[in-house]
């Protein structure tokens, strides 16, 4: 089924998740192939780095309701179905069913105290878009709505400093669409296009670097075999930062773990096919940028200060219980100052999940 969930550290009274269904799940369109590997494809000088499971738990329970296995530790459970009005705090229900297709998402801060769920649908045709799952500060589920609508195929996305949301669609002439989910600013019902994209293309993810406030850095994964990754270094801060101004560099891996920015869009595309093609998932932290790449099932790992890389194999060492046998997807880094862990989502295989490793790989 197509299912939202909320995953939680557990209460020590209240091991078990609950299941809280919101109507009759929806029929699911089938899961895209994974991306086969390529025949040939450069990889230099891999880190071979160990995974572990979430520091809740070294061992995984099975949650029979709701048919899943999660993190001893953790509880999980169902807030929206595709196809479900979704139930809302004060009794009633949402005006308009959840979406269907559900994708890249985040959550950001409103002004009233409370936060939103922004989550993509990746429909096609001009049936897809952004919605938002909003929430009061006790985390009870105050609305539901539409907040971009007329896309095609919304992947991945990422969250702004401003706490915007950047939605990016994955098809040819695909744009980056900056989504403000806060009902109180005047850009909130007039989502836009971005600088990001350029002409188009099959765009997955964002990652920001907010050192300079003056100027933040937008990197941008695009997923197709020779999906250069882009480098946007705006003018600004707030909105109109993405819309006006800028300048773009692209990615390329050089001899000897190096790397440099180039203003060759060829140079860029040239670089992916040789060493990422389809990249997903991207994410920054002091200094650092990770990405991965479905295709060749590696993490990239850019030291942004000294331009040097290193790269591991997605799940290649796993410890503890559960596996990663199949194709990285979304990564989310949160928390990395005190927790250190990014999370990995799994696409295709026989039985995908959320993973997780420490920054230094353990």
């Amino acid at each position: 089924d197509d299912v939202a969930f909320t995953v939680a550290a557990a209460s020590t009274d209240s091991p078990t998740a609950s299941l809280e269904p919101t109507g009759s799940p929806s029929t699911p369109r089938p899961t895209p192939q994974p991306t086969p590997e390529p025949t040939r494809v450069q990889t230099l000088s891999p880190t071979e780095s160990p995974f572990v499971l979430f520091s809740y738990g070294e061992s995984l329970v099975t949650d029979n309701n709701l048919d899943i296995q999660i993190s001893d530790g953790l509880n999980a459970k169902v807030i929206a179905r595709a196809g479900s009005r979704v139930n809302l705090a004060n009794g009633g229900q949402s005006s308009r069913a959840y979406h269907m297709y559900m994708d890249g998402a985040g959550v950001t801060p409103l002004r009233d105290g409370g936060y939103v769920y922004v989550s993509n649908s990746e429909d096609d045709n001009g049936k897809a878009g952004v919605h938002g799952l909003y929430f009061s500060n006790d985390g009870q589920i105050t609305d539901y709505k539409t907040l971009l609508y007329g896309t095609t195929w919304n992947c991945g996305g990422g969250l702004s400093p401003w706490n915007t949301w950047i939605s990016c669609e994955e098809h040819d002439r695909g744009q980056c669409w900056q989504v403000d989910p806060e009902p109180s600013s005047p850009n909130h019902n007039s989502p836009m296009v971005t600088l990001l994209g350029g002409d188009g293309g099959n765009y997955e993810s964002v990652a920001v670097d907010n050192t300079n406030e003056n100027k933040p850095i937008f990197f941008t994964t695009e997923d197709n075999s020779s999906g250069e990754l882009r480098r946007f270094e705006a003018d600004g801060y707030g909105w109109d930062a993405l819309h006006v101004g800028g300048r773009t560099t692209y990615l390329e891996f050089l001899d000897g773990s190096t790397f440099q920015w180039t203003t060759s869009m060829w140079a860029g595309q040239r670089s992916a096919a040789n060493y990422y093609p389809n990249s997903e998932g991207i994410a920054y932290h002091n200094s650092t940028l990770y990405f991965v790449s479905k295709a060749t099932r590696r993490l990239y790992i850019l030291n942004l200060t000294d331009k040097t890389y290193t790269s591991e194999r997605t799940g290649s060492s796993w410890v503890g219980q559960g596996s990663f046998n199949s194709q990285p997807d979304q990564i989310i880094g949160n928390d990395m100052d005190k927790r250190q862990n990014i999370y990995f989502t799994e696409d295709g295989g026989y039985a995908p999940g959320v993973h997780v490793r420490d920054r230094e790989g353990k």
